[in-house]
């Protein structure tokens, strides 16, 4: 009888460990936690740097096929309002959402943007400079220089494929500023057929960046999964980012299976938390 008492309460003490491993485990790769993906967090500015970005060259884009409406000087859309020069060069792009108006993606911008061509976006090695003075997207100002150059169709399925250099600076409503530099590859899967942003799907396939954050804390991030964008969408909609900070430990977002959503998780070492984008 005590021997059965004696294993009884080992196995009750078993039990006892093996759940409160478990628990621990549990709480250590599923909690949900957004306080530290805040708006001073490295990784926070870091994602907010690059959508904002990212934003802007599929708005330029949109005036790149504009071309495949067999036009030389058009003005079409509403929000934002685009104006296209290509009957002489130097070629031109004129993005102007006014002051202030609703794209598809939800998001409210105002202001004006104007790219200059060497040549016609269709051409390989053509060169779209833009120059970002006065535009607000979402309550943050921006002003930099994006360069994209048209690398050709991509091999096998010819998606057009673009080399995209920003340089820039992203101001807060609280004044704060960081400040972002990135390079990287981008093909259009869909939407190049069309004007319009909110039918194009973008893979982000290379893509490096660094930046400083409003605490002046540096950082640097990089892509390694496929970012994929769809225009109608505010988030990205799948793909991995990691990011490293001057100091503490590497990030790596992962924006999820394709859902148009602002659920994302975030990995550091062995912990696993869900955040909101």
């Amino acid at each position: 009888m005590r021997r059965k008492l004696m294993i009884c309460a080992s196995l009750l003490s078993l039990l006892a460990v093996l759940f409160i491993y478990a628990c621990q485990k549990e709480s250590s790769t599923t909690a949900s936690d957004n306080t530290l993906f805040n708006v001073n967090s490295v990784e926070k500015n870091a994602v907010v740097a690059n959508s904002t970005f990212d934003e802007l060259n599929d708005f330029a884009q949109s005036g790149f096929d504009s071309n495949n409406l067999k036009a030389l000087n058009l003005t079409f859309g509403s929000c934002p309002s685009i104006m296209v020069n290509f009957m002489t060069p130097p070629f031109s792009i004129s993005l102007d959402w006014g002051t202030g108006c609703k794209n598809s993606d939800g998001v409210t911008r105002s202001g004006k943007i104007n790219l200059s061509l060497s040549g016609m976006m269709n051409e390989k090695n053509s060169v779209a400079t833009m120059k970002i003075e006065n535009f607000v997207s979402d309550g943050k100002k921006i002003t930099g220089v994006t360069k994209i150059t048209y690398l050709g169709p991509n091999a096998g399925n010819n998606w057009p494929r673009y080399g995209v250099l920003s340089e820039g600076k992203i101001e807060f409503a609280d004044k704060s500023v960081v400040t972002y530099r990135s390079e990287s590859v981008r093909l259009q899967a869909e939407g190049s057929g069309t004007a319009s942003i909110a039918d194009d799907i973008w893979r982000t396939e290379i893509s490096s960046a660094r930046g400083v954050n409003k605490d002046g804390t540096t950082w640097t991030a990089k892509t390694t999964k496929v970012m994929i964008k769809k225009g109608d969408c505010k988030w990205y909609n799948s793909g991995t980012l990691e990011i490293t900070p001057g100091k503490g430990d590497v990030k790596t977002i992962d924006f999820g299976d394709g859902t148009c959503d602002s659920k994302a998780t975030m990995k550091i070492g062995d912990k696993i938390t869900v955040i909101t984008l």
